[in-house]
């Protein structure tokens, strides 16, 4: 019995640290992105996709964003998921080197749910912003508490737009943000 309550303890232990560690991770993640970025022209249009796609067992979440043409025909994208630097299975319980960057099958698996969003120029000029910031930062990857959602997260804040929480699997946290911002 007193083996049983030690284990216990200890097991609440180890979450609250790895929540500490989820805390402070964030935080350093969400400090305001630099300002050097320059506003793209206001006659243009933009737009972002929050997209979810196939990735071993719960998919992946990333975004894609650009600019178009008036009819909507994409001119010029770019992709950005928050990717662990290695395939590395004790991301499961401990956090692991990970980046901001384009992941191969970004573009070449279909998703499974996409939300886009028309942006004008000082929206689309703080995604900007807020992307090349997070490129531009460490970052560490846990499979529960920093994610491809959370990374998704960020930027949903920087337009302003409300969000479900990241304990999500990707494919749904992409259809709840649909609807939470229509």
């Amino acid at each position: 019995m007193r083996i049983a309550v030690v284990i216990r303890a200890f097991g609440f232990a180890l979450l609250g640290g790895l929540l500490l560690l989820a805390m402070l991770a964030r935080s350093q993640a969400s400090a305001e992105p630099a300002p050097d970025v320059p506003l793209p022209s206001a006659d243009a249009r933009y737009f972002i996709e929050f997209r979810a796609r196939p990735n071993g067992l719960l998919g992946h979440t990333f975004v894609v964003y650009g600019r178009t043409d008036a009819t909507g025909r994409v001119l010029n994208q770019s992709y950005a998921g928050f990717i662990p630097d290695a395939r590395d299975w004790r991301g499961m319980f401990v956090t692991i080197p990970a980046s901001v960057r384009e992941d191969k099958d970004d573009s070449r698996l279909k998703p499974d749910s996409v939300y886009r969003r028309e942006l004008n120029a000082t929206e689309y000029a703080r995604l900007l912003r807020t992307v090349r910031f997070l490129r531009n930062n460490e970052h560490k990857w846990h499979l529960i508490f920093l994610n491809c959602n959370d990374f998704a997260i960020e930027l949903a804040e920087a337009l302003d737009m409300r969000r479900p929480p990241s304990l999500l699997t990707p494919a749904l946290w992409v259809s709840t943000l649909r609807l939470l911002n229509e």
